[in-house]
């Protein structure tokens, strides 16, 4: 069953996330966090995160077949995933803000 973030990361790779930006501007925070997530990933896992999330109708296991893995290695991946944005959704600000002072010390 999708939740919260799965939710927001298929609107994120529909482009609909995107447009609604134009409305609300939190969801311009929600691009940059989830851009910024993408970005730290290792480039096999940020390619099984957007294939799967790519298309509605993508299963797991269209997935594991398609790059030629295990279920419970990507299942593995999209957690941590989810897990890390999930920090960053909750948390960002306070992160940047503890890195300033990081590196003002």
């Amino acid at each position: 069953m999708a939740d919260k973030t799965d939710r927001l990361l298929r609107d994120y790779f529909s482009g609909r996330l995107k447009l609604m930006s134009e409305i609300a501007t939190i969801h311009k925070q929600e691009i940059a966090d989830i851009t910024f997530c993408l970005s730290v990933l290792a480039p096999d896992h940020r390619e099984v995160i957007t294939a799967y999330y790519s298309d509605k109708f993508t299963t797991w296991d269209i997935v594991c077949n398609e790059m030629n893995m295990s279920n419970a290695a990507v299942r593995e991946w999209r957690k941590d995933f989810k897990k890390l944005l999930n920090v960053i959704l909750q948390h960002g600000d306070e992160l940047v803000q503890l890195r300033q002072e990081a590196l003002q010390a």
